[in-house]
């Protein structure tokens, strides 16, 4: 996996969390958030944080805050 791999998945899927990125990519999350840390910096990927038992939660999470990263086209 290289940050250009992150870019590319990001690119395709428009927003994705954390965990669906390390599973897609089969790596460790603290791995990719900080490859993901590189795209924040430079701009082309936004964190967003949504709060559970929202519009877009399936109520699994037992009330944990979801973070989303979205590409910025």
């Amino acid at each position: 996996m290289s940050l250009t791999d992150i870019r590319d998945y990001l690119r395709q899927e428009q927003s994705a969390s954390l965990k669906q990125i390390a599973n897609h990519f089969k790596a460790d999350s603290s791995l990719v958030e900080s490859m993901l840390d590189h795209w924040i910096l430079k701009g082309r990927v936004a964190a967003k944080q949504h709060d559970a038992f929202g519009s877009a939660c399936c109520g699994k999470c037992g009330g944990m805050r979801h973070k989303r990263y979205e590409w910025i086209n």
